[in-house]
């Protein structure tokens, strides 16, 4: 049989000579890449070149460097879809590949950016892996090192690119609390794939100014993440959280990273991963000792306790609840990183972690006692997703304690706080209602069967989030 034969690469062929680059020139720029990785390609010439313009795909890593190394001349980001390397929208072999941990960040987040806007399935197939939790922390110097060796490009980037992503973030952030994950997620993806993919791989005038840029891209990729973890999207979010806690890491932004830490410990115990939870936690706490604020410090430590009590631990959890108190009562919100007051960590997001412990625990009257706790000192207005969050915990906690009448008057409160959120979690919150009004058979009161036909009406609208 006949070989098929092998279709000159155009688009490589025309990123060079944008690049203007002999083939020569373009092999030393992939072994300079790959030299910065600690991949020596000694024998990569011009005749690899030609060979890649030929049709042939690179081996291992390489396809990774020339991307890298044409990004850095033409001062934009590039992949290897964009080099003709990966063919139609297919990242496949690209995602495959994907390291949690060992690559620069910028191009993975790049990677899975473009899989989520490109490729539907991709947010709804990716699986959560338990591997991805552990957090190399004792390595993560040299990668940071390695990143910052590697900064390069010709677009310049300073304070005004800096600032105009944490507008956009501020933004976003606003609208999620307000309206859930599912509202405008893929903008924040494409945002983070267009201007702040660019800006990471853009030349810095001062290593200060590109550490800012670092964090602030890991906030933005970190709502990302966010906003698909509250969609039930959990290998997706969890990929973004990876690539979150990457960019915090090259920026040097320790709290940052805690801060991200414990949203993927959040992600385990929400997910039945009691002890990977707490480890998560704990290192948040660890990684950040001594650089974290006191409001910071209590949300990393209240995980733990949620870590302590999916382990049956009440001793520890207790303790964890009353120093995670004693820590946020000597916060002064002013001192806060923009992250802390972004998400409201305040005295009602520490009650409503508190309530959710004491739950797991099987202490139902403590647990009630902190989610009213949360529901009275929370500003509900631009908080609308988790105060709708914690008055379906409330409910849920009294229905246990079977107390019908005052938790479908709560679950009502719930599906009217709702109208508008588009969130996952907010969805499972209506499906356990169901849930938990079968339980009652024929017995169930007809202010109950009423909640129920509303449940039924509002999940047969599709009031879901959507992931588009």
């Amino acid at each position: 049989m006949a070989r098929t034969p092998r279709r000159r690469n155009e688009k490589l062929l025309e990123m060079i000579k944008e690049c203007r680059w002999s083939y020569e020139a373009c092999a030393a720029a992939v072994r300079a890449v790959a030299r910065e990785n600690r991949d020596a390609l000694p024998s990569c010439d011009r005749s690899h070149v030609g060979h890649w313009v030929s049709g042939v795909k690179p081996s291992g890593s390489t396809s990774r460097y020339l991307a890298e190394a044409i990004s850095r001349r033409l001062g934009r980001v590039m992949n290897p879809i964009d080099l003709g390397i990966v063919e139609g929208s297919n990242l496949e072999p690209d995602l495959r590949g994907l390291d949690w941990w060992g690559h620069a960040p910028a191009i993975d987040l790049l990677t899975v950016g473009r899989a989520d806007l490109e490729r539907r399935e991709f947010g709804l197939n990716a699986l959560y892996s338990l591997a991805a939790l552990v957090v190399p922390l004792d390595s993560w110097q040299e990668v940071a090192d390695r990143g910052r060796r590697a900064q390069g490009g010709d677009a310049a980037v300073g304070r005004s690119e800096i600032d105009a992503v944490r507008d956009m973030l501020d933004v976003f952030s606003k609208a999620d609390e307000r309206f859930g994950g599912g509202h405008a997620r893929l903008a924040v993806v494409q945002y983070l794939t267009s201007d702040v993919a660019g800006y990471l791989q853009g030349r810095f005038s001062s290593d200060s100014d590109r550490r800012d840029m670092f964090s602030v891209a890991a906030e933005m990729t970190y709502l990302a993440g966010w906003k698909a973890f509250d969609s039930s999207l959990h290998g997706l979010a969890q990929r973004y959280y990876v690539q979150a806690l990457r960019l915090a890491n090259e920026a040097d932004d320790r709290p940052l990273a805690g801060f991200t830490l414990r949203a993927m410990a959040h992600q385990a115990v929400d997910l039945g991963h009691g002890s990977e939870a707490l480890q998560l936690a704990t290192s948040a706490l660890e990684w950040s000792k001594g650089r974290a604020t006191p409001a910071a410090t209590a949300l990393f430590t209240v995980l733990t306790a949620r870590g302590h009590a999916a382990s049956s631990d009440p001793l520890r959890t207790s303790t964890a609840l009353l120093t995670a108190e004693a820590q946020l009562a000597s916060a002064s919100v002013d001192d806060e990183p923009t992250w802390i007051r972004t998400s409201g960590f305040t005295e009602a997001s520490l009650a409503s972690q508190a309530g959710q412990a004491l739950r797991d625990l099987g202490d139902l009257a403590g647990a009630e006692a902190q989610l009213r706790r949360s529901i009275a000192t929370r500003n509900a207005g631009p908080y609308r997703r988790i105060h709708t969050l914690t008055l379906a915990n409330l409910a849920d906690v009294q229905c246990s304690q079977g107390r019908l009448r005052e938790a479908v008057g709560n679950w009502n409160h719930t599906m009217d706080t709702m109208e508008g959120v588009k969130s996952g979690r907010a969805s499972a919150a209506v499906r356990n209602i169901r849930t938990r009004l079968s339980n009652f058979g024929p017995r169930l009161p007809a202010f109950a069967k009423q909640l129920d036909q509303r449940a039924t009406a509002h999940l047969r609208q599709g009031n879901s989030p959507s992931s588009r």
